[in-house]
């Protein structure tokens, strides 16, 4: 009885940290929201935007996409009421991270 016992008990020791590891691989889910821009903070990489009903905060960081029509931009691009919709995944750390800001307004060329 005692050697099942100390079986069991490599065997779980050899398992259970790639059970752990494995089940932090998660894919986040992704998110949509639209509204317009409240506000912009460049330093702080944060967009603000009320979407209607509430102002919701996204984090920005180097690997977030930025686009107006078919063009790449920065995030001080952005101005107060543009309509943007941002795509998003929420982070372990309860921040809605933006991995996609695109911004509806977009400017006439002539």
């Amino acid at each position: 009885m005692q050697r099942w016992l100390r079986i069991c008990l490599v065997l779980s020791l050899l398992i259970l940290p790639n059970v752990i590891f494995c089940q932090s691989e998660e894919t986040p889910i992704m998110l949509t929201k639209q509204g317009a821009v409240t506000q912009v903070d460049s330093v702080g990489s944060l967009l603000i935007i009320f979407d209607g009903s509430q102002q919701v905060r996204f984090t920005v960081d180097q690997d977030t996409k930025i686009q107006r029509g078919t063009d790449d931009i920065m995030l001080d691009d952005l101005e107060s009421d543009d309509t943007v919709t941002v795509q998003y995944y929420k982070a372990s750390d309860g921040t809605l991270k933006a991995t996609l800001i695109t911004d509806s307004n977009v400017i006439a060329s002539f």
